[in-house]
């Protein structure tokens, strides 16, 4: 199993420090490099007041700079809001930057005002986000292409082609991950949901890979939040109320969460109605470094990923340096349990 960091490079709540956020996500991917995580991940939303990344190419190409080993990539990049060549020529930019490092994750987006941004009608997500998949498919396989489709046509080849670039599909959804299967795509998962619902839609996933014949090209990228400390005790009082914040903000504004699978989720009508002790439980990956092993043993034996990309430090926190500080332990203390051999650094 590899292991990722996936950064959140917000500075709530005008972004009157983002350039300095930054710099502080480019020293932490120089670290995380450093202490043998194997990937580096951006996300992307747009008009969000925080700086959150509105599009990932800059970034992406900076992280290809700074790094030699690590893939690069993002979870998830909104592949409906850009004309899927622009998508397929920017990321062989940004492949060929890394020498093939890029694994790039896409999703078809949820926010109704972002669709509206770029006159879309969110009622034709779906059929735009899949033309967009085959073009990007297409091109980056050097077809002379010939599309027509009921959103785009397009004519011609790119150059260059990507070296050694992945499509990853994001899903939330039985619909979403039946897509990833059918596309022959890896699947990066969301952080939000517990152990159970993750099970059920990978299990669903691998069987329709074996449904469409692409299960050879398949492979669970599992997503989680989370800060390795000395107990967690430690984690509730300096990481638990940023994670809170950023977990309500999903459960109210993208209303996808799987409640009958999570009955506690009921009774939720406010932040505060997110406790540590209940919300932890099988879906954060938090505590001493035993802790953190112990729950992603347990996410390893249900799920069996691929790879686990974590996200530690939230938009409003904690600070730079304790950032630095859970990514040094989580790289020496919990990962090697990990490894046949000795992670680097």
């Amino acid at each position: 199993m590899k292991f990722g960091i996936l950064f959140r490079p917000q500075d709530p709540p005008d972004a009157a420090n983002i350039v300095g956020r930054w710099r502080e996500v480019l020293a932490a991917a120089e670290v995380a490099e450093e202490v043998g995580f194997d990937g580096l991940f951006i996300p992307e939303h747009h008009m969000m007041p925080d700086g959150y990344p509105p599009s990932p190419w800059a970034a992406l190409g900076a992280l290809a700079a700074i790094t030699e080993r690590v893939e690069i990539g993002t979870t998830i990049h909104l592949l409906p809001f850009e004309h899927p060549v622009h998508v397929a020529e920017h990321a062989a930019m940004a492949d060929i930057l890394a020498n093939g490092r890029l694994r790039l994750g896409c999703g078809l987006g949820n926010f109704p005002a972002e669709f509206e941004l770029y006159g879309l009608d969110p009622r034709s997500q779906v059929s735009r986000f899949e033309e967009c998949i085959e073009i990007v498919q297409r091109a980056w396989a050097g077809e002379d292409l010939d599309f027509h489709g009921r959103h785009f046509d397009v004519r011609g080849r790119i150059t260059p082609r990507p070296v050694g670039a992945r499509l990853w599909l994001g899903a939330m959804s039985e619909p979403g991950v039946r897509r990833a299967a059918r596309f022959g795509c890896p699947w990066p998962t969301d952080p939000l949901h517990n152990i159970h619902v993750m099970k059920d839609w990978a299990d669903l996933y691998r069987a329709a890979g074996k449904e469409y014949g692409t299960s050879d090209r398949l492979g669970v990228s599992l997503l989680r939040d989370g800060w390795v400390a000395d107990s967690l005790d430690e984690v509730e009082r300096t990481w638990w109320p940023h994670i809170r914040a950023d977990h309500w903000f999903y459960f109210e504004k993208v209303p996808r969460w799987v409640a009958e699978r999570e009955p506690f989720l009921r009774d939720v009508t406010s932040e505060e109605d997110f406790h540590f002790d209940r919300h932890r439980i099988d879906r954060l990956v938090v505590g001493s470094p035993d802790d953190c092993v112990a729950s992603i043993r347990a996410f390893e034996e249900a799920i069996g990923p691929d790879y686990l990309i974590m996200s530690f430090r939230m938009a409003s926190g904690p600070g730079h340096e304790q950032e630095l500080e859970c990514i040094r332990r989580f790289g020496r203390e919990v990962i090697p349990a990990f490894r046949t051999a000795p992670a680097p650094g």
